[in-house]
């Protein structure tokens, strides 16, 4: 019986040991957001002419994102983002709205909605999540930068995310 207690007990030390050190730990309820992230088109958008020189499109974006700050908030995450892109060429602007969604390893999600306008900063806010996110909220300011690619036909983008998370009560 003596065994069946040690072999317990040394167990129950090593899944402790094991355990997740975020999930030990918990997520602070507040702090910042320093991301790295990357967004690969799938398929390419392939604007539509609407008249005036103005193009439309609809975007479908692979995602992934790591943040440098420390926290679990959108650290090692893999994502997909839906946008539609308001473009003139003429003037060298373009209009952007959408939604992000983002999981991390234990399935839990992260919910961003985005909105970029002309002469305005990249701006998204993160609007909740489940799970260890539940009532998530954060505003973040974007930027981008295109890489060259060599598969022909993607573009490929990194981007950076930066701003500050709060946990809010969501019930």
């Amino acid at each position: 019986m003596a065994s069946a207690y040690s072999v317990l007990s040394i167990s129950s030390v090593a899944a402790v040991l094991m355990a997740d050190p975020v999930q030990a730990q918990g997520i602070p309820q507040e702090g910042p957001v320093s991301v790295i992230f990357t967004a690969t088109p799938i398929p390419a958008p392939k604007p539509m002419p609407i008249g005036g020189g103005k193009e439309f499109a609809h975007i479908n974006q692979a995602m992934a994102a790591s943040n440098e700050s420390g926290n679990p908030v959108l650290h090692n995450m893999g994502g997909r983002c839906q946008l539609s892109r308001l473009t003139d060429p003429s003037a060298k602007t373009a209009e952007i709205h959408g939604f992000c969604t983002y999981v991390d390893k234990d399935g839990d999600q992260t919910f961003e909605q985005c909105d970029w306008m002309p002469g305005g900063p990249n701006s998204c806010k993160i609007t909740g999540g489940t799970g260890k996110f539940e009532g998530l909220q954060a505003e973040l300011v974007v930027t981008i930068a295109p890489l060259k690619s060599n598969f022909d036909g993607i573009g490929q983008v990194i981007g950076y995310k930066k701003g500050t998370y709060k946990f809010v009560k969501t019930n």
